[in-house]
């Protein structure tokens, strides 16, 4: 009899998923290897194959996250030479990508964050690089804007100001979206925020840009 070929990347994929399943239930300081082993329905033993600890699965999870992420930006990001089509469109894939999971990961991973930091545990905390997260946003944002700016689209701001203030609006949203899944209109939030953010970039002669005459 031949030997049982095991698709070892899906089998990761599958602990990861029942560990986040474990995570956003019981919570990070009380999930256990074991929990998430029968969350994915294998032996105890077998996860050990795969991960050393929780605190690597989750930076297996994050990894994937951004990963996916920046994917899913730089695919679009290339279809347009547009400066607000762009920042419209950072805006709406980043909310809708934490919509779809109706707030779980961003949950866990604030829960992750913070039981880092109680227990001072530098794995976890240097997964959670925010400082390199907030950077690497404020660079795209801020490139943006300086690019409209320089094609006489967007006012003389302040691009890494408007890049950080974009960040603030959506790490606030991010966290009425965990705490109040079902009260955040993505569709509305979206809008608003083109409507009104981003039309103060505009230069008068190119509102036009956002839809209809002014």
């Amino acid at each position: 009899m031949s030997p049982k070929i095991i698709d070892k990347d899906a089998k990761k994929k599958l602990i990861v998923q029942a560990a986040m399943q474990v995570f956003s239930q019981k919570g990070v300081a009380k999930a256990k290897m074991i929990d998430i082993a029968k969350a994915a329905g294998i032996g105890k033993g077998t996860i050990y194959e795969y991960f050393r600890s929780k605190e690597e699965i989750f930076n297996e999870a994050f990894n994937a996250m951004f990963s996916d992420m920046d994917t899913m930006l730089n695919d679009v990001l290339q279809d347009t030479e547009d400066p607000m089509q762009k920042l419209i469109l950072i805006i709406g894939i980043t909310l809708d990508y934490h919509e779809k999971d109706g707030g779980e990961f961003a949950g866990v991973m604030m829960d992750f964050w913070a039981e880092g930091i109680r227990t001072k545990n530098e794995e976890v905390l240097n997964t959670i690089n925010l400082k390199q997260i907030y950077e690497q946003y404020r660079t795209m944002i801020s490139q943006i804007v300086r690019e409209g700016i320089e094609k006489g689209i967007f006012k003389a701001v302040d691009p890494t100001a408007f890049a950080a203030i974009t960040i603030a609006a959506l790490d606030g949203l991010f966290l009425q979206i965990i705490m109040e899944p079902n009260i955040i209109n993505i569709k509305n939030v979206k809008d608003t925020f083109t409507e009104t953010l981003l039309a103060g970039l505009l230069c008068k002669k190119e509102d036009t840009i956002l839809g209809g005459t002014k």
